[in-house]
Parts: structure tokens; sequence; C-alpha cells
């Protein structure tokens, strides 16, 4: 699942980067809303051969609302990058949209990747959605790594590099990288 943040500008480099590491993962991505203002849906959908999932209760001729086959079907859910907005709304167990609800409903790994604004991190409400959403057993959170904020020139905290996010990933699936024999799938 990607969402509104700059850094998912940067997803078709990172979904190249995937098929060309793990080319023997299915992957299907979803955006929220916001997410569309800063990446093509029809980039990511060639990218990944597999349509673009919509945050979104239409279900489009679908038999299963997103949020049920999100959670039932895939072998895990990554969210890259997470923005503020959607970590926060998931550290209340919010269920405002699908995306929301899958991550709450699934057994599977649910792997966040944070990226925030200079001074974010630093604020006491943001370290506790952070402590509240590591503390569920299925969630595994992804150290946002210093960088350089595009609209200050300031440093702040941005997104980790996929490889660690699909490292984390992994190792909650309890899996090793399997090499190119065995599919899995994951919404990212």
């Amino acid at each position: 699942m990607a969402t509104g943040t700059l850094s998912t500008a940067h997803l078709p480099f990172w979904l190249n980067w995937l098929s060309s590491n793990r080319p023997h993962y299915e992957v299907t991505v979803g955006v929220t809303d916001s997410a569309r203002q800063f990446v093509s849906t029809s980039a990511l959908a060639a990218l990944t051969g597999s349509p673009v999932v919509r945050n979104t209760w239409d279900t489009e001729g679908e038999l299963k609302p997103v949020h049920t086959r999100l959670a039932a079907e895939y072998d895990g859910i990554i969210v890259f990058p997470a923005s503020v907005a959607f970590t926060s709304a998931l550290a209340a167990a919010s269920g405002d949209s699908p995306f929301h609800l899958a991550a709450l409903g699934t057994a599977a790994p649910v792997v966040l990747a944070p990226t925030f604004p200079p001074g974010v991190l630093d604020n006491p409400l943001v370290t506790d959605v952070l402590r509240r959403l590591d503390d569920v057993p299925n969630y595994h959170i992804v150290s946002p790594q210093k960088g350089t904020s595009r609209s200050t020139g300031a440093e702040t905290d941005v997104t980790a590099p996929l490889w660690d996010v699909i490292g984390v990933f992994e190792a909650a699936a309890g899996h090793p990288d399997r090499g190119a024999g065995t599919p899995e799938t994951a919404s990212a």
C-alpha cells in the first residue's frame, strides 16, 4: 500500500528493483487517493503486471470487498511509504478506509515503512503512535532513516530503502528469500 507522501514518487524505482531481485514475488499495489497525487497508477500496473487496488468501498464488480480480499488473500501487507496520517489512523484502529480495515483484520505480517516531515518523529504523539503499532504482534515498523527534506532542505526522517523493508517482511513471514521458484504474494 502506498500512501500520500513525496516518497511515493519513487515507488516505480522500488518496484523495478523488487521485480529484479524477487522476480518470483507476485505484487499487487494499493494506493490511497493522496498517493495518486505522487505516482501514476498506470505505471504501477505496468511494473507489477497486476491491476492497482484503490482504497475505496466500491467493489467494482468484485465479489469480496477490498478490505476482506487484502486481509485474507495475501501473504502480507507492506505500507511503503507510510504517511503520518495513515500510521496515526491505523494506531487509532480506524476503520475509515478499506486499507486500514485490511491491516487491522489480517493475521499476516503488516510491515510499515514510515516517512515523516522534519520534526514530526520528535513529537511525543507520533512516538506513541509508533510504539502502539509496534506492540501489535504481526506489525513490524521499519525505522525511517535520516535524509534531506525536499521541501525545507533540513534533515528529516525518510522511508527506509525497500530492501530493508523486504528483509523485515521475509523474516516476519518466516522465510528468507526462497529464490525464483516459489511465488509469494504481498500487497504493497
